[in-house]
């Protein structure tokens, strides 16, 4: 599994190193790269004699120890002063079909088109032997000297892995170890030997006393004992070998020092023993250090001078990163994977007290989220060693160093998992008190509304009554109205009747008809006054009295801040910028001491879900507001499905000095 370039952006595969960069962190040195690799020199010898010596050579060491450097940096140059044509080799299983001899083949006919070697074509179908042994096929450089082959095989364990993940890649690699295996014991193949025992002739066209080939391994130390099944087929696999060891301190200064130009003598020792963890000041000869993590160290070291401008690394730049240097190396390892593999990482990796553990592999491969490649990709980037103990392969740290960035990170993420349980108890305390308020506020619009309908009652009774007693009055009214019409009418009768029999008087037959007139007028008068009482009845109406309850919807819970400062120093700053966060409507849960961060330089506000963004950046503004700069929001994966980070949850962390600022 190959190392993601996005998570680890040092590891160009086009730039290794170069004179302003001459660590390559977790890659290799190339053969390019011989002038930048320094410290293996003994073993490069040591590598060198074995392979001019033998046919077959095993190099074999634990991961992390720089066996691919060793072999393309430091021992193919010396080789090609010795005529010797190496071909370095990666067996590719990604194919379900994969055929392991025709690369072997391709990589020779690249090699020798790189470095002007005149090579024989290989033949369809022949195998290595055939190839290697045909009288007419010789290697020969551009001075026109004949050099020898060597197949140079790098992770040679894959075959034991990669190779045997299904019948197919396990059929071609067993064909591959068949012919590797005459080739190292300059043995005939079988289907050969038959082929030539019926075609005589043709045996003249093989050198079955010349064997002009090398063939050298490099694997893992944990593989071994597959490599140990192979000695019934290939026995001088068991012979020459050579066991690559961790550096010793004076080797390491060697790989530090030679960049002279970017780092002064003594600040080279110091990041020497800084990797090798050591504080008693032994001497360099007795330290160990693994190369992998010294050159992740100078790489990281590196690119925090370039950032900074600076011309060299300097004994305050590594005295004030040594945290950081392993911390962002840690962060960037674990970026890409899944969170349950960090998990693992912290809790198992680790004791309770915060010393370095190890896990079984099997028992980490049934944790959910925990998986294969994922554990490939942290061997890999060198952040977790896997070896073999009693029969049980086990992971654990690579280096007591990493230690203390993994427990911070531990400790931190359980901090928040407390603060998140106890924020979310308190917001259990606020929905019921949220509930509380909101029952009350119906209880009194069901009271306002059965006090309404009860005036509303009251006043359609007193209406009710009103109306009464003006129909009573129009009653009464229309009554005396009619009576005095009927009366009107019987004394106009009357004085007909009187008109018709009299002499009686004239003046008072006239008074009596006046008294008739002025009747019908009264009577008249009252039947207008009637109709209008009618009319002011009609216009009286019920009114229903409406009442307006606001009903209040749940109110958006307040965004929950808590301010994070790295120094105690800047405790009375946080106070000011909790109470601007509060006067701007910020619900702020409280401010905690994180030293583990003393190196934070700028201000930054961290969301835990991509939907908290706009709230995020009000509060960036709200605090640029109050003076803080320079600060910006940070989005932190990893977090959108989790049920421990809640939604609208933020924390600001302060820079190291904001309140001296």
């Amino acid at each position: 599994m190959s190392v993601d370039q996005n998570t680890i952006p040092a590891m160009a595969a086009g730039t290794t190193v170069n004179a302003d960069n001459p660590w390559p962190g977790l890659l290799a040195f190339r053969e390019s790269d011989q002038g930048y690799f320094q410290g293996r020199q003994s073993e490069t010898e040591e590598l060198l004699r074995l392979v001019l010596r033998e046919r077959l050579t095993v190099l074999f060491g634990l991961s992390g120890l720089g066996k691919s450097s060793l072999l393309q940096a430091g021992l193919f140059p010396e080789l090609r002063q010795e005529n010797i044509f190496p071909v370095y080799i990666r067996l590719d299983f990604s194919s379900k079909r994969p055929d392991l001899v025709a690369q072997i083949l391709t990589a020779i006919t690249r090699e020798a088109a790189a470095h002007q070697i005149e090579a024989p074509p290989p033949t369809n179908g022949e195998t290595l032997w055939e190839f290697f042994h045909r009288d007419a096929n010789n290697f020969w450089n551009a001075r026109n000297r004949p050099v020898m082959p060597l197949l140079v095989f790098d992770q040679f364990e894959e075959i034991f892995t990669l190779g045997c993940l299904d019948a197919q890649r396990s059929t071609a690699t067993n064909a591959l170890i068949e012919q590797l295996s005459d080739l190292a014991e300059c043995r005939p193949p079988a289907r050969l030997k038959a082929w030539l025992d019926e075609h005589p002739e043709e045996a003249k066209a093989f050198d079955f006393g010349r064997h002009y080939y090398e063939i050298l391994l490099g694997i893992r130390e944990d593989f071994l004992p597959d490599l140990e099944t192979l000695r019934p087929r290939m026995p001088t696999v068991a012979l020459h070998r050579m066991r690559l060891r961790r550096m010793n301190g004076e080797a390491a200064l060697l790989a530090v020092n030679h960049a002279h130009h970017l780092i002064d003598p003594d600040v080279a020792e110091q990041v020497v023993r800084f990797v090798a963890a050591d504080t008693r000041e032994h001497p360099l000869a007795q330290l160990e250090i693994e190369p992998a993590l010294l050159s992740v160290v100078c790489r990281e070291l590196n690119n925090h001078r370039r950032k900074l401008a600076e011309p060299k690394i300097t004994a305050g730049l590594l005295q004030g990163n040594q945290e950081l240097v392993l911390a962002d190396f840690y962060e960037r390892s674990t970026a890409d994977l899944p969170p349950e593999v960090r998990l693992f990482i912290e809790d198992h990796l680790l004791t309770v007290s915060g010393y370095r553990d190890n896990a079984a592999l099997e028992n980490a491969l049934n944790i959910p989220g925990v998986t294969q490649p994922s554990i490939d990709a942290l061997v890999e980037r060198r952040l977790v060693r896997r070896e073999d103990r009693g029969g049980s392969q086990r992971l654990e740290l690579t280096h007591d160093l990493l230690v203390g960035v993994v427990r911070a990170s531990r400790d931190g993420r359980r901090q928040r998992e407390v603060a998140e349980k106890e924020r979310f108890a308190m917001l259990q305390v606020q929905e019921e008190e949220k509930q509380t308020l909101l029952k009350a506020r119906e209880e009194q619009r069901l009271e306002l509304e059965r006090v309404q309908a009860h005036e509303r009652q009251e006043r359609d009774r007193r209406d009710l009554r009103r109306l009464r007693i003006a129909i009573v009055g129009f009653v009464v009214l229309t009554l005396a109205a009619v009576l005095t019409a009927t009366w009107a009418i019987i004394a106009q009768r009357q004085a007909k009747t009187a008109r018709d029999d009299a002499i009686y008087s004239q003046k008072i037959a006239q008074q009596e008809k006046t008294v008739s007139e002025q009747a019908l007028q009264s009577a008249r008068d009252n039947a207008a006054k009637f109709a209008a009482s009618l009319q002011v009845l009609s216009s009286v109406s019920n009114k229903d009295v409406q009442t307006a309850v606001d009903s209040q919807s749940a109110s958006t819970l307040l965004p929950r801040v808590f301010i994070q400062i790295v120094n105690q120093d800047d405790r009375a700053y946080a106070n000011q910028i909790r109470d601007r966060l509060i006067a701007g409507g910020v619900l702020v849960l409280g401010i905690q001491y994180v030293p583990v961060a003393a190196g934070l330089t700028k201000t930054d506000v961290r969301y835990y879900r991509r939907a908290d963004e706009p709230e995020a950046q009000k509060i960036v503004d709200l605090l640029k507001s109050a003076g803080a700069a320079p600060i910006a929001p940070k989005y932190l994966p990893g977090y959108e499905d989790s049920t421990k980070v809640r939604q609208n949850h933020f924390e600001v962390w302060l820079a190291n000095g904001s309140g001296s600022k």
